[in-house]
C-alpha cells in the first residue's frame, strides 16, 4: 500500500484507484480506511477516483504520541490531497470523520462538494464516558461501540463476521491515538466553520442511530450549513454505509453526479 509523509514526518497510508472526478473518502474514529470497503469499487465503477486513507495512528499510518486533534488530522488530509494532486475534489466522510473534512473544505475552499454521513461534530457527554473506559479497558469499549454503531435498537444489524473484522482493525490502532481522538471530539466547537461551508453539502443521518442522537448527527448539523440538503436513511444505524449500503451508495452518487 502507498504510503505519503506529512510535513510533520508522519507516514499515512493511502489507496488511489478509479478514473475520473476524484472522491476523497475520510473514515472517522475508531475505524481506517476498511470502512470504506463498500463504498470503494461501486464509486470507481461509477466513474469516479477514489482516494481512502488511514488517518494518523489508525491502520498502517504512523502513530505519533501526540497530534491526534482536528488541526492536525485537517493537516494531514490537506497534505494528501496537495501530495495527489487532486482539484475540486469531492469529500465524504463519516461519523468522527466529518470534523476534518468540514475543516478542510472550510480553509481551502478547494472541495467541489461535501458529503456528511452521520455526523459526529458537536460536543456529547458520551465522549467523557468513552475517554474514561479508554484509558482502562479500550479493547471492551471499542467492541461496545462497534455494536453500537452497527445496531438498531438494540439488535445487531451488520453480520458479526464483519463486526469482527472492523473491531480487528480497531483493537489494532495506535492506544494513545485512540484517546486523543476522544478528546478532540469531546472538545469539537464546529460552528464557524460550518457557517463559512459555500459549497453543495448534503447531510445522511441514519434514522436508528444508536451512537448520536439523529437530531445532532444530522438535522443539527445540516441547520448550521447554508443551503445545505438533509437526508435520512430509514431504519438505519451509526454505520448505515455498510449496513445499507445500496442505498446509501446510490444517494451518495446521486448528490455527486449532480
Amino acid at each position: 500500500m502507498p504510503r505519503y509523509e506529512t510535513e510533520g514526518r508522519v507516514g499515512l497510508c493511502y489507496e488511489d484507484v478509479g478514473e475520473g472526478p476524484p472522491v476523497v473518502l475520510v473514515a472517522g474514529w475508531p475505524l481506517s480506511q476498511r470502512f470504506w470497503e463498500p463504498q470503494v469499487a461501486a464509486f470507481a465503477a461509477a466513474g469516479h477516483r477514489v482516494v481512502t486513507y488511514d488517518p494518523r495512528g489508525f491502520g498502517g499510518s504512523d502513530r505519533p504520541w501526540q497530534g491526534h486533534g482536528v488541526a492536525a488530522r485537517t493537516a494531514d488530509l490537506t497534505a494528501l490531497v496537495d501530495r495527489l494532486g487532486l482539484v475540486r475534489a469531492a469529500v465524504v466522510a463519516c461519523s468522527t470523520g466529518c470534523a476534518e473534512a468540514v475543516a478542510y473544505a472550510a480553509e481551502s475552499g478547494r472541495v467541489s462538494r461535501l458529503v456528511l454521513a452521520s455526523p459526529v461534530l458537536f460536543p456529547d457527554p458520551l465522549a467523557d464516558e468513552l475517554r474514561s473506559a479508554a484509558e482502562r479497558h479500550r479493547v471492551p469499549m471499542l467492541d461496545d461501540v462497534l455494536r453500537r454503531i452497527f445496531a438498531v435498537a438494540g439488535r445487531p444489524a451488520l453480520d458479526e463476521p464483519t463486526r469482527r473484522y472492523l473491531l480487528r482493525t480497531a483493537e489494532d490502532s495506535s492506544p494513545w491515538a485512540t484517546l486523543g481522538a476522544l478528546s478532540a471530539w469531546s472538545a469539537a466547537d464546529p460552528a464557524a466553520d460550518l457557517a463559512r461551508l459555500a459549497l453543495p453539502v448534503l447531510v445522511v443521518r441514519a434514522e436508528d442511530d444508536a451512537l448520536v442522537p439523529p437530531e445532532d448527527g444530522g438535522a443539527r448539523v445540516a441547520a448550521a450549513i447554508p443551503g445545505s440538503l438533509l437526508t435520512t436513511v430509514p431504519d438505519a444505524p451509526h454505520g448505515a454505509s455498510y449496513t445499507h449500503q445500496d442505498q446509501w451508495n446510490r444517494t451518495v452518487l446521486d448528490f455527486l453526479a449532480e
